[in-house]
């Protein structure tokens, strides 16, 4: 049976992190230290082998694993962008500020903000639920997002050789959904969102998902 080890990292800090606004399928440049934590990652993965990168097509991702790759030792090829593995599309919420507009979408089920709706709900009520409240109904559904997730996954499984290990520069909500989904209980991605160049380590193979480690940063 195939399996693959991935190494999903989160795309380094950008200017719409430091005003905290949904970034979704918005873009905003890395900013000095965005690019700082780029460089440490790659710093930290200088030694680990990859026969594979993979992207989202977001520039932040694509910058990030550029830094990444050219600190690599031993990994020579060029990153691969798909749309697959994009953030969450937030719609007419993007470039908002984060904390109101989650509190706006969490106050009529008895919650404050994403992470409580999350203590109760999956990541995929939570997209459902954005989705109702978007004024232009444009934010992703739950099952439009795990589905290109899952298609990601897929084409993964038919590219890439038995046992090899790719690097993914993704998003924090995706990140973040792929845990809660797919991590035991040692793991508690409700509560931590994935920081800024951290990395969380997936098993895939054709009958399994199996988070095994979660935004790690040393």
């Amino acid at each position: 049976m195939k399996q693959l080890e991935l190494y999903f990292v989160r795309h380094g800090e950008t200017l719409f992190n430091t005003m905290d606004k949904l970034q979704g399928w918005a873009d905003s440049p890395l900013t000095e230290n965005g690019i700082k934590i780029a460089q440490q990652t790659g710093q930290r993965l200088a030694n680990t082998t990859f026969q594979s990168v993979y992207t989202s097509d977001m520039k932040r991702t694509i910058d990030t694993a550029n830094y990444i790759i050219a600190a690599n030792k031993t990994f020579t090829g060029i990153a691969h962008p798909s749309a697959n593995f994009r953030e969450a599309f937030f719609g007419g919420f993007e470039g908002l500020d984060n904390q109101s507009v989650w509190h706006s979408i969490a106050a009529p089920y008895g919650a404050n903000n994403q992470t409580e709706m999350l203590e109760n709900v999956t990541p995929g009520t939570v997209r459902d639920r954005m989705h109702a409240a978007d004024p232009l109904h444009l934010a992703e559904t739950g099952d439009q997002f795990w589905s290109r997730v899952t298609t990601g996954f897929a084409e993964l499984l038919d590219k890439e050789a038995d046992h090899n290990r790719v690097l993914i520069v993704a998003h924090g909500t995706l990140i973040r959904s792929l845990a809660i989904r797919f991590a035991d209980h040692n793991i508690d991605p409700v509560h931590t969102f994935p920081q800024n160049g951290s990395v969380t380590k997936i098993l895939l193979s054709p009958q399994q998902v199996e988070v095994t480690d979660y935004n790690l940063t040393k």
